[in-house]
């Protein structure tokens, strides 16, 4: 089964089934289920009681489920018309493992479906804004450090999720992971609206191993990633020189996404003139930033920059 993964894969929708778009009920055609689906669940916040209102048939928007919860009563309408088969009526306890195997009606027969009804291609933009909704301005972006091995990658992870230094980190083997929620702040420059966009992201690090040899899996841990940071040492002209490789790497892994080139290690003598770095981000219209891992200046920024990047790309502002 093809799932449209929404907030790196918070929440998963079959491609395949329909949707309500404003109740969240799932229609599955082929098992003659309908039920809620894993968004709609949540934004039901836990429910506490379920209870079934129809009997041996249904017809298209026929509430056909009341569904308890802190807040109140939310009744679901029915996404098609047919006659019953079984009432699901110990749903609610499957729900939060799995909303979609059982559902909460099975049809014998479908007789009639809603043509409001979305699937394939419309899911994903639709769902990803039913969840900014749900989350209310909170955000994850899974993001990738890549650069030459020894540029100091899994430094500037590990100082920003565990804000520590460790002079001996080994070389990270195949990747490495960590997160960390940011408070952001996006001011926009738009003459017709002058105002501040407030969101929390939780920015899911991904470091992916730089030695050769892990090439040919290094590719899987792209997948899904939304921004990327591309790091070389201002104190190692080569690891400058090789950044070409790992953009090539980039484009065919994930293509245009927002990249924040990152010169490291300011702490030390800098050899990779500043000028040069911010010639060669310009010409490959990457905004750029400096950090020292070593000492923790700027590091946080550099990631709240490239969160705010995302976010703008995610919002189209």
């Amino acid at each position: 089964m093809i799932m449209v993964t929404i907030a790196d894969g918070r929440y998963s929708l079959p491609s395949s089934y329909l949707y309500s778009k404003t109740q969240h009920v799932f229609l599955d055609k082929v098992k003659k289920i309908c039920g809620l689906d894993q968004i709609g669940y949540a934004f039901l916040k836990k429910p506490t009681e379920m209870q079934i209102l129809v009997d041996k048939e249904v017809k298209v928007g026929e509430p056909f489920v009341a569904i308890t919860t802190d807040r109140g009563i939310s009744t679901l309408n029915s996404p098609c018309s047919g006659i019953l088969k079984t009432k699901h009526d110990d749903a609610l306890e499957k729900m939060e493992n799995d909303t979609y195997e059982y559902g909460i009606l099975e049809f014998e027969e479908i007789t009639e479906i809603d043509t409001a009804l979305i699937t394939g291609a419309d899911i994903e933009p639709w769902a990803n804004h039913e969840v900014r909704s749900l989350l209310k301005n909170e955000y994850s972006f899974k993001v990738i450090l890549t650069g030459d091995s020894a540029v100091g990658k899994t430094a500037i992870k590990v100082r920003f999720t565990d804000d520590y230094f460790k002079q001996d980190l080994k070389t990270t083997l195949g990747v490495d992971f960590g997160s960390k929620e940011l408070k952001c702040e996006y001011l926009t420059e738009d003459i017709l609206f002058s105002g501040v966009y407030r969101f929390t992201s939780k920015m899911n690090v991904w470091d992916a191993a730089g030695q050769s040899h892990y090439d040919k899996i290094r590719g899987m841990y792209y997948r899904d990633a939304k921004g990327a940071l591309l790091v070389y040492d201002v104190n190692n002209p080569v690891s400058f020189d090789n950044l070409d490789k790992w953009i090539e790497e980039l484009d065919e892994n994930l293509g245009h996404v927002p990249t924040l080139l990152i010169g490291n290690k300011t702490d030390l003598e800098r050899l990779v003139p500043l000028e040069k770095a911010l010639e060669f981000a310009k010409n490959h219209g990457f905004l750029y930033a400096e950090c020292s891992a070593k000492t923790g200046d700027k590091v946080e920024n550099v990631f709240r920059k490239l969160a705010i990047e995302i976010y703008k790309k995610e919002e189209n502002l």
